[in-house]
């Protein structure tokens, strides 16, 4: 029984790694864009960059892990079923519950592993990554500053600089104002600076060259005064002391013990976060218990069945999961009911099907509903074995051109054939199969991390319910590509397997003839992504934000920014603000400055307190303040007024009512637009514009994508839809990390945007071109 129990061991375990793979990594994919744009933007070392990976990786296995349990059981178990392992096992004399051993040790492992996980890893790894990210951020700080972009991370400071040169560390046209006193009445304008950190001090200091400060007091503008200098040196704080040192932590983020000492109205959400922690570990136990009974049953499908009915079952546990803890956190049960029901109704139905899993010739029910849903009745299997010789591959293959009506002679005279009807169908297949899988998985890993939310904001599941409609295309569009690229190599991987490839080269088809449908497959799903991304998503990315702000309790987003202070204007003007009221189109404590671009310094400043527009004149009528012209660094004119009209403050009203939107909110026209109106603005627009590439180039990645998986797909295809996903997982790891890295060198500038967006499909192409063209068809 040793070697049979390492057996069964080695079978589980292997499609429980290729599970914890596929889960984490789909997880994970969210977080790539952020973690390559914390590491582009603040390098650091080796160390610290493998750290921050894990500390955000951590925290995913509490849900993956269990996940892994029961695929692995299912499809391990469900493999040795098709091929009648398991019947043989019985015919032997061991009872199927034998199978409760060895599926149970790996159980056992997987539990304390992800007790490991959720009691201690998880808040640590939580812990460190913010603080991680704070470190890298705040040492990086003065290198990350962008030319021509107002910035406003630094305390008490807003910090302009038309150009960075290659080393971040020397700028040229420098423009500080002091935050924390009345706008612009503390200026200082430098022709130049050279940056010198001193990131453990938490601090940076400024060596500027030659220029001008500008002092004066709202109160008394009569009394204004401006210093010259040679040079000067300015300490800049990078962080507000203190600002990141609050004790205050997430339920997440919480040690295990310190969860049971919180009282007040924390106390429930921390007392359900204690018992989350308890329970995830045994619901490996429990996977493992369902899984067995469910496992050993004749099904169809396979391997890949058993994939899908990981999804399923998963989905459904989830579901009672997070209803539980919502109830738990209202105060409805308590948390111990609320947290531990999903476990119990999964215990109770694994041990109702244990009671018959020694009868196994029978069909259950849920193999006949399994059936069902998949349209299928389960096919007596042969056990005659038949020697493969030259006349049997023949016959095969003239079989299978008849079924597939592929015109003998190797000459296919008409598109489509039943040969590609049938990969098209099988490829469908799965592709829905997956894509459903993905996007009910997503949405319970999002509905869990959003619970806490929803029962502090007394959310209705009326507005969740609407959440989650919205969220579901913006889901869509992210994982079809990953998807096509699974039911590609499912597809060409199980014709491999079934030596049906075979069949098709003996009787003259090539592979590139074969791959032909699934190229204009994906070339319909890279239109179909487009034309949602082009029409319904933008609305739909707008709804289901603002319902998210509602749920997290946020104010709703006006989609204006009427508050920014800082803004460029035309013909280089500076022009700085209290505020702005968008509907009577007036401004309050506007100040207007014009610079020399060459020498960097004031050549006019106007202040008034109030500015209001005329559309009868076509003009801004600007109320009580002053104009000011400078030469050389010296005051040469100085004139109050009542009332005044300036001929070169040209801008009208729309220019400062710019949406505030995110690249998803938009399609690509309007995206174009508001770069434009940005960059006019003086904003930094090289992470939209990267965006703006993406609209075009992300849809691509589903056809390319799906080229470059078929040579990998007959490669494996002795491995049929196992080795399918195993690939699946290596290209898209490579994929997304590609696409994430340039996304981020291109948003901070270090890559042209039109290299940055398009850079991983080309590479890709070029890749399926080379595989492509090497493979022996």
């Amino acid at each position: 029984m040793r070697i049979l129990d390492r057996y069964i061991c080695r079978e589980v375990f292997s499609h429980s790694l290729l599970g914890l793979a596929v889960f984490t990594f789909v997880f994970f994919v969210p977080q790539l864009v952020r973690l390559m744009d914390v590491i582009v933007r603040h390098s650091g070392s080796a160390g610290s960059i493998a750290l921050l990976f894990l500390c955000s990786l951590i925290p995913v296995l509490a849900f993956t892990l269990p996940m892994a349990t029961l695929v692995g059981v299912l499809i391990g178990l469900g493999r040795m079923s098709a091929d009648s392992e398991i019947i043989a096992l019985n015919a032997s004399g061991i009872g199927l519950r034998r199978l409760l051993v060895p599926v149970g040790a790996i159980a056992v492992a997987a539990g304390m592993l992800t007790l490991l996980v959720t009691l201690w890893l998880s808040p640590l790894s939580l812990r460190e990554f913010h603080t991680l990210e704070e470190e890298l951020a705040s040492a990086q700080a003065p290198f990350a500053i962008q030319p021509r972009v107002f910035d406003e991370r630094f305390p008490h400071l807003v910090l302009y600089v038309q150009d960075v040169e290659a080393t971040a560390a020397r700028w040229h046209g420098v423009f500080l104002a002091e935050s924390d006193v009345a706008a612009g009445s503390h200026l200082t304008l430098a022709e130049d600076a050279i940056v010198i950190a001193s990131p453990e001090h938490g601090k940076f200091e400024l060596h500027l060259g030659p220029g001008t400060t500008h002092e004066f007091d709202p109160h008394t503008p009569s009394n204004y005064n401006v210093t010259s200098f040679g040079s000067s040196d300015l300490p800049v704080e990078m962080t507000t002391p203190g600002a990141h040192k609050s004790s205050t932590l997430s339920d997440a983020e919480q040690h295990t013990l310190a969860l049971l000492t919180v009282t007040g109205p924390d106390e429930l959400t921390a007392r359900t976060e204690f018992q989350r922690r308890l329970a995830f570990p045994a619901a490996c136990l429990v996977f493992a218990l369902l899984g067995v009974p469910v496992g050993v049953r004749p099904r169809r499908g396979g391997r890949a069945a058993g994939f899908v009915l990981t999804l399923v079952l998963i989905s459904a546990y989830y579901f009672i999961f997070v209803a539980g803890v919502h109830y738990a956190q209202l105060g409805a049960v308590s948390p111990i009911v609320g947290v531990w029901t999903a476990n119990a109704v999964a215990t109770v139905l694994a041990i109702f099907l244990l009671r018959g899993i020694e009868h196994i010739r029978g069909e259950s029910w849920i193999s006949h509903a399994w059936d069902k849903l998949l349209g299928m009745r389960a096919q007596p299997v042969s056990a005659k074995v038949v020697p493969i010789t030259n006349s049997t591959i023949a016959i095969a293959a003239n079989g299978a051109m008849a079924r597939r009506g592929v015109v003998t002679g190797g000459v296919q005279t008409a598109f489509p054939l039943l040969i590609d009807v049938y990969i098209l169908k099988t490829f469908f297949y799965y592709f829905v199969l997956m894509l459903a899988g993905f996007v009910v998985i997503f949405d319970a890993f999002t509905l869990f991390d959003l619970l806490g939310d929803i029962s502090r904001n007394h959310i209705s599941w009326r507005v969740v319910a609407s959440y989650f409609r919205y969220l579901v295309p913006l889901m869509v569009y992210q994982l079809v590509p990953l998807a096509a690229l699974v039911g590609t190599l499912v597809t060409l991987g199980m014709l491999a397997k079934n030596n049906e490839v075979t069949a098709f080269k003996a009787s003259g088809v090539s592979l590139y003839r074969l791959c032909l449908p699934l190229v204009l497959a994906g070339t319909l799903l890279a239109a179909g992504m487009f034309l949602l991304d082009d029409t319904f998503l933008p609305y739909a990315n707008q709804r289901q934000d603002a319902l998210r702000n509602q749920i997290k309790g946020r104010p709703a987003q006006t989609y204006l920014h009427p508050t920014h202070q800082w803004i460029f204007g035309e013909k280089g003007k500076v022009l700085n603000y209290d505020f702005f009221d968008s509907d009577q189109n007036v401004f309050g404590g506007l100040s207007i400055f014009e610079i020399d671009e060459t020498t960097f310094r004031m050549r006019r400043r106007v202040f008034a307190q109030r500015a209001k527009w005329e559309p009868t004149l076509n003009a801004w009528i600007l109320e009580e303040g002053w104009v000011r012209d400078f030469q050389g660094g010296r005051i040469i004119a100085y004139s109050p007024f009542k009332v005044l009209s300036l001929g070169e403050f040209s801008e009208t009203p729309s220019y400062f009512k710019r949406e505030v939107r995110q690249s998803y909110q938009m399609n690509w026209r309007q995206l174009a637009e508001y770069i434009r109106g940005l960059k006019q603005a003086g904003f930094d627009t090289s992470r939209l514009a990267v965006q703006w590439h993406k609209k075009f180039a992300f849809p691509l990645i589903a056809a390319i994508i799906m080229f470059l998986s078929a040579p990998f797909a007959f490669l494996v295809g002795t491995r049929g839809a196992v080795g399918g996903l195993a690939v699946a997982v290596g290209i898209g790891i490579v994929y997304w990390a590609t696409a994430a890295l340039f996304e981020a060198m291109g948003a901070i500038g270090q890559l042209p945007p039109l290299l940055s967006g398009w850079a991983p499909d080309v590479i890709f192409f070029f890749l399926g071109m080379y595989f492509f063209l090497r493979m022996p068809t």
